[in-house]
């Protein structure tokens, strides 16, 4: 199978997916989304197609009227570009995506999920929270090699895409998966 017939395969696999847990009606259950975007050099050959993705599967797809939304630009240091509810109106959110420039050889990856995880520290538990990080595939220092990343990334999930690549992280998952397991074992 070639490369393009796989990425369309999963692209229709996770549209499959999104409709089937959330369905055609809009979900009880509100998301707060972070985004983090490599900022560097490396992301510029599957800009397009990241950003295509990320309006129309996450923005137009995904986020419904009542979801909050943080999107960070990951190079030299991150840089906050979006952080707000969703509303009707997802042009603003679409600008600041569109808004993301290209410089140096590098994404600071941990700096942006220490930001993230400083964001997930004030949530209330009663909102669905995913993190997804979109970064360039020719990046230096991929971010599950990194050895701090690698912690904050032990539960995560990667796409790989032609240019691109998204990882869906599981911050702060850590005491759920115990609480889980626990519960597991004494109820076997």
């Amino acid at each position: 199978m070639n490369g393009s017939i796989l990425k369309k395969t999963g692209i229709l696999l996770f549209l499959g997916l999104t409709a089937f847990l959330w369905g055609a009606e809009p979900r009880a259950v509100p998301i707060d989304m972070y985004i983090i975007v490599d900022g560097s050099s490396a992301m510029e050959r599957g800009w397009e197609e990241a950003l295509a993705w990320l309006c129309t599967t996450v923005v137009d797809g995904i986020l419904q009227q009542g979801d909050r939304l943080w999107i960070w630009t990951a190079g030299d240091r991150p840089q906050l570009i979006y952080s707000g509810a969703v509303e009707a109106g997802r042009e603003s959110v679409k600008t600041a995506i569109r808004s993301v420039q290209f410089q140096g050889d590098r994404a600071d990856y941990q700096a942006a999920l220490r930001e993230v995880r400083t964001a997930l520290a004030r949530q209330d538990g009663k909102r669905l929270t995913y993190t997804l990080l979109v970064s360039g595939s020719g990046a230096k220092d991929p971010p599950s090699r990194e050895a701090e990343s690698a912690g904050l990334l032990r539960y995560s999930r990667v796409e790989s895409f032609s240019g691109w690549r998204v990882l869906t992280v599981g911050l702060d998952i850590d005491a759920k998966v115990r609480r889980s397991s626990a519960y597991y074992l004494k109820n076997r």
